[in-house]
């Protein structure tokens, strides 16, 4: 049977490709299609046509391409598609019976995880009644729903993802990849926690140790990949001790392997951090989290059910910068109880946390969440099922929203928006700290921190105006509120239009290193950034030569305040030329070991 499976591919979809894999196992022909935006309906239809498809399958994950989904499923079947129509992922599933109402182009809705779904349905297209874990639309045209049997339990029985195409970072292949599905937290807002919820079975699972080497080494040898990026939802086991013993188990294994030279990043909840696990996955690459943070005030975290308290948050960001990890967060500053105190909070967060890349948000209602039954139940739900709304209890935090949202629209949003290309900034500079620390100067590493800070404080201080707007509380009619915002969004892209031009440079900075092109020169920087050397032969002065990598610390002499220029010496705060990243660390740990104190607290 031929198979058409499409959805975004902007990256590798690891949801397709795993039911690629089944399916190729099982026999089957299978034709995978991007789907990337409305204008690839036209190419999307052509292929599953010219393909001859038996059954496709539609990647429905996002509530906001929602839309998109079924004017291609119109479109497929105005094109001459007359195969079975089914879709899947977390919107598609949780709003099953209402998209088999509205869009007669759909034959059925997978409830869960698709591998077993998905070849299950190959198997009985000609009765569909038989296949756990679907609705669907019957002979009669009523709806139907047939109970899930679960999620799979045994992880290490799914093939591989059928792998065609890579990306790249700086030259250097990157692969997704998962080492365990779901998550054993309940938050209010999320809607993995809903769609693992309604597949049935355990929400939580892990891949062995052994069957995640096996794939990381079967891609590192056979498709030279360097870069892993791992998209499970917290990449942590919920017992700290059990995930320090999983995290030396996989470093032992890759090591085995001769998997070596990598870097990867994942994704965690604050209180999954400890200076343990973070040491040993340091050793190993990590080079980037995307961490949990969600909100900072006690009352937002209880609000969004978040079972994490305040201090975990401010521990994981000590743990995280001392170990010079890239760390980039979401706050959702704004959830349907916010109080204006609950923004101050925030904003103080901000204030105490320039180091690190960050956005904010609304925490979005989705169907079939804690947040949506909360909602409804209230009657302030609004909107429908494909974009959900509602207003914020209180006034003058709802006008704080409604401000901050259209003055940082593009700055939060927009695909290339600043707060976006401040963590690509500090993202790609972590990536050549990894494998080309040698190609790094401080005065680079110096011009990213700078650039990360300089966003940051911009944000808050926009921020911190439109508190002070809404706190004086006297201008808060819908006129006023609307003209503030004009006059803020005019502020807020002025400056993002500056900032961005400076983070263009350094990507193209970074690139230049990358290409071992040599030092550019910074945007306000007429130096270049140099090394002190011993004095030239009838000179009295300290000569410069330009910094040239691990190398060059052969030639150059630290200043001892003391006795002037010597040989060696501690170099901390007294040279200005760069040290690579493991000399840096190297030097700290001698220095932690002389002092008798932990500078890394690993």
């Amino acid at each position: 049977m031929k198979v058409a499976l499409l959805g975004a591919e902007l990256e590798e979809n690891l949801g397709l490709r795993y039911m690629a894999a089944v399916l190729e196992r099982d026999g089957h022909l299978v034709e995978l299609v991007p789907f990337n935006s409305a204008g690839d309906i036209p190419s999307a239809v052509t292929r599953v046509i010219e393909f001859g498809a038996d059954l496709a399958g539609l990647s429905m994950v996002f509530t906001g391409r929602a839309r998109e989904f079924c004017r291609l499923a119109a479109a497929l079947r105005e094109g001459g598609f007359s195969g079975h129509l089914t879709c899947g992922g977390h919107f598609a599933c949780l709003n099953c019976e209402s998209l088999l109402r509205d869009f007669p182009a759909f034959d059925s809705v997978a409830l869960g995880e698709g591998e077993k779904i998905i070849c299950d349905l190959a198997r009985n297209l000609d009765d569909v009644s038989r296949v756990a874990g679907i609705c669907y639309r019957g002979r009669d045209g009523s709806v139907a729903l047939n109970p899930s049997s679960g999620n799979p339990q045994d992880l290490d029985e799914l093939p591989f993802p059928k792998r065609t195409t890579f990306h790249d970072y700086f030259g250097r292949r990157i692969a997704n990849i998962l080492s365990t599905r779901g998550c054993y937290a309940d938050c209010a807002f999320c809607s993995i926690n809903a769609w693992y919820k309604h597949g049935g079975g355990k929400k939580f699972r892990l891949r062995s140790i052994e069957n995640l080497v096996a794939e990381m080494t079967e891609l590192y040898h056979r498709h030279q990949i360097r870069i892993f990026n791992f998209h499970d939802d917290n990449f942590f086991h919920p017992d700290r001790q059990e995930a320090v013993r999983r995290f030396e188990a996989l470093r032992a294994g890759l090591r085995r392997e001769g998997v070596e030279d990598i870097a990867f990043a994942v994704k965690a909840r604050p209180d999954s951090i400890t200076n343990e696990a973070i040491a040993i996955l340091d050793d190993l690459g990590l080079f980037r989290i995307f961490l949990g943070v969600e909100n900072a005030s006690l009352r937002g975290l209880r609000n969004l059910n978040r079972k994490c308290d305040v201090e975990s948050i401010l521990n994981a960001l000590r743990i995280l910068n001392d170990h010079d990890i890239h760390v980039a967060y979401n706050l959702l500053m704004f959830e349907p109880d916010t109080e204006l105190e609950d923004i101050l909070v925030n904003l103080r967060f901000m204030e105490r946390h320039m180091d690190n890349p960050f956005n904010f948000c609304r925490a979005e209602v989705y169907s079939g969440t804690g947040l949506q039954a909360k909602l409804a139940a209230e009657n302030r739900l609004l909107g429908d099922y494909f974009g959900y709304d509602y207003r914020l209890k209180e006034p003058r935090s709802e006008a704080f929203h409604k401000i901050a949202n259209y003055a940082f629209f593009d700055r939060n949003f927009d695909d290339m928006g600043l707060h976006y290309l401040n963590m690509q900034v500090d993202f790609l500079f972590q990536v050549l700290r990894r494998f080309q620390p040698d190609a790094l100067t401080q005065t680079l590493r110096g011009a990213v921190r700078n650039f990360v800070k300089e966003t940051n404080i911009d944000t808050y201080q926009c921020l911190c105006r439109i508190y002070d707007y809404v706190e004086d509380g006297k201008r808060l009619g819908e006129l006023d509120v609307r003209t503030f915002a004009k006059e803020m969004r005019g502020r807020v892209d002025a400056k993002s239009a500056e900032l961005k031009e400076r983070g263009e440079y350094l990507l193209a900075w970074l690139e230049d290193a990358n290409a071992g092109r040599g030092w550019r020169a910074g945007m306000h920087l007429d130096y270049p950034p140099v090394a002190m050397v011993a004095p030239a032969a009838g000179t009295g002065s300290p000569q410069p030569v330009a910094y040239l990598g691990a190398r060059s610390l052969e030639q150059v002499d630290f200043l001892d305040p003391a006795k002037g220029w010597v040989d060696g010496g501690y170099n901390f705060g007294l040279s200005p030329s760069a040290i690579p990243y493991h000399e840096f660390k190297r030097q700290l740990a001698e220095r932690a070991v002389e002092d008798g104190v932990s500078i890394l607290r690993g």
